[in-house]
C-alpha cells in the first residue's frame, strides 16, 4: 500500500480538476460550462490521514410501520467490477472531510486511490453520477472533482462545501425534519397513499427559489436541506427530497434529468404497485388547481412538455466529458418506460365521466357532495379517453350540450350538504393533455 501512496503523490501534480454536470440550478443543471481542464501544481488536499474527520452522521428515526428501501439504481447501473469498487470507495470518502480549506474555498474529502485500476474520465463521471443518484442527502458534496489515472492507478478527489463540524450540525437539523415526517405517517397505508403524503410534504415545506440560478447563489437550494430546513429550493432539491422520503417509506424511486419548458430540469420516477410513473414535484408546486398535474403520469403525457436526456450508454466519451470546448452532456442512469395510468392522481381521485348521457352519475354526485361538505375550492373531472372525445365531453358537461354538471350540482344541493354550491359562479380549467377538467367552485 505504501508503494501506491508514493506513486499517487508523485503523479498527483497532474491532477485534473473538473466541474461535473450532475445538478440543477433553478431548473438549470449545473453544467460543466468551462470544459477546459487545469493542472494543479500543488496538491489540493491534506494528505495525512489524521487530518480528516469522520462526520459520524446519526441515522434519522425510522418509521414504525414501513421498512426503508435502499436506493441502488445508480449502483445497479454500473457496468464493471472496477466501477462498483470505485463507487464503494467514493461513498466512504465522502464521510471523511478535512478541516483545511483549499484555494477554491472548499474542503477536501479523503482521497480515493484505486490500485491497478485505470478508469477513464467518462467512467468516473458515471460512477459519481451513480453515487449522487443513490445518496440524495449528500448536501455538502460539491460538483467539482479531481482525478489522475496514470501509472496503473486511479486517484479521485472530491470536495465538501462545509467543514466536518458544520456538516454534523446541519445534518442533525435535517434529520430531525426527516424523522418528524417519517414517524408521523400512519400504519396501514398503501404505496399510493404514502407517495401522496411525501409529495405534499415536499411541496408544503418550501417555496420555489426563483432567484437561484446557479450553485454559487445558494448551493443548498439544490438539496433536501434547502427544502426542509431553509424552506427554499429548486427542482433538484424537490426531486432529491421526494426521493429520500419515498425510500424511508419503503418505495423505490429515482431522479431523471432532462429539459422542461426548454430549460434544464430534474424530476422523479417512482415505482408504485410494480409500475413506473413520472412525478415532477417542483412543477406541482404552483397554482393550487395544478397541484397533481404531474403526479404519476405516463411517458406520453410527460413528453408534452419535458424532454428526457439520454442514457449514459447513448453518448460518446467526448460528449460525456465535454471535449473540444463543448459542454458536457447531462445523462441518465436509468429511464423506465412509464405506460400505466392506474395510479395517476386524477384517474384515482377525480370524478369519472364516461357517458355523454349519464344524467344521474351517482359516483360523480357523491364525490361532488363530499367536496361541498369540505368546502373544497376545486373539483376534478376525468374524461376517460377510452370512451369519450375531450371537447365533446366538455361541451356536454358545461356549455352547448345538456350541461350535465349543473344537473349534478342541483342533485348535490338537494341532498343538503354543509355548503350549497353556487352554480352561477363556476369556472373551469381545461387540461386536455391530462383528459381532465378542473372546476373552481363557489358556495352560497
Amino acid at each position: 500500500m505504501k508503494r501506491g501512496i508514493l506513486l499517487i503523490k508523485k503523479f498527483f501534480a497532474l491532477l485534473l480538476i473538473f466541474g461535473i454536470a450532475l445538478g440543477c440550478t433553478a431548473c438549470f443543471l449545473k453544467e460543466d460550462n468551462n470544459t477546459s481542464t487545469k493542472t494543479e501544481t500543488t496538491s489540493p488536499f491534506v494528505e495525512e490521514d489524521d487530518s480528516f474527520t469522520d462526520i459520524d452522521i446519526k441515522d434519522e428515526e425510522k418509521s414504525e410501520y414501513y421498512t426503508p428501501v435502499d436506493i441502488t439504481i445508480g449502483y445497479d447501473s454500473l457496468e464493471t467490477e472496477e466501477q462498483r469498487s470505485c463507487y464503494k470507495s467514493l461513498v466512504e470518502s465522502i464521510s471523511e472531510v478535512s478541516d483545511e480549506v483549499t484555494d477554491n474555498g472548499n474542503y477536501p474529502c479523503k482521497l480515493v486511490t484505486l490500485e491497478d485500476v485505470v478508469l477513464t474520465q467518462s467512467e468516473i463521471r458515471l460512477v459519481l453520477s451513480a453515487v449522487k443518484m443513490d445518496n440524495p442527502m449528500l448536501f455538502w458534496l460539491t460538483d467539482n472533482f479531481g482525478y489522475s489515472n496514470t501509472n496503473g492507478y486511479t486517484a479521485i478527489q472530491l470536495y465538501s462545501y462545509e467543514t466536518p463540524e458544520k456538516i454534523r450540525s446541519m445534518q442533525n437539523k435535517l434529520m430531525k425534519k426527516v424523522s418528524k415526517f417519517v414517524t408521523s405517517v400512519d400504519s396501514g397505508l398503501g404505496e399510493y397513499e404514502r407517495e401522496i403524503l411525501a409529495h405534499d410534504k415536499v411541496i408544503e415545506s418550501c417555496e420555489y427559489a426563483d432567484n437561484v440560478k446557479q450553485a454559487e447563489d445558494d448551493y443548498l437550494a439544490f438539496t433536501p436541506y434547502g427544502v426542509l430546513v431553509k424552506g427554499s429550493a429548486v427542482c433538484e432539491g424537490y426531486a432529491k427530497c421526494f426521493q429520500y422520503f419515498l425510500s424511508q417509506l419503503g418505495i423505490k424511486s429515482g431522479t431523471i434529468l432532462g429539459m422542461g419548458s426548454k430549460e434544464l430540469h430534474m424530476w422523479n420516477v417512482v415505482l408504485i404497485e410494480d409500475c413506473w410513473y413520472y412525478v415532477d414535484p417542483s412543477w406541482d408546486d404552483g397554482k393550487a388547481y395544478e397541484k397533481y398535474d404531474y403526479f404519476n403520469i405516463t411517458t406520453d403525457v410527460l413528453l408534452n412538455d419535458h424532454t428526457i436526456s439520454g442514457e449514459y450508454s447513448s453518448y460518446t466519451s467526448d460528449e460525456i466529458c465535454g471535449a473540444n470546448g463543448e459542454t458536457a452532456v447531462n445523462f441518465n442512469l436509468f429511464i423506465p418506460e412509464c405506460y400505466s395510468n392506474d395510479e395517476n392522481y386524477y384517474v384515482k381521485s377525480a370524478g369519472h365521466f364516461t357517458d355523454l348521457y349519464s344524467y344521474d352519475n351517482p359516483d360523480m354526485v357523491n364525490l361532488l357532495y363530499d367536496c361541498a361538505n369540505r368546502k373544497d375550492k376545486y373539483f376534478h373531472i376525468y374524461i376517460d379517453p377510452l370512451y369519450l372525445e375531450f371537447t365533446n365531453a366538455v361541451e356536454q358537461l358545461f356549455s352547448t350540450g345538456d350541461q350535465l354538471f349543473f344537473t349534478y350540482i342541483d342533485t348535490v344541493n338537494s341532498m343538503y350538504p354543509n355548503n350549497y354550491i353556487d352554480k352561477d359562479n363556476i369556472y373551469i380549467v381545461k387540461k386536455e393533455k391530462l383528459s381532465v377538467v378542473t372546476v373552481k367552485l363557489s358556495y352560497q
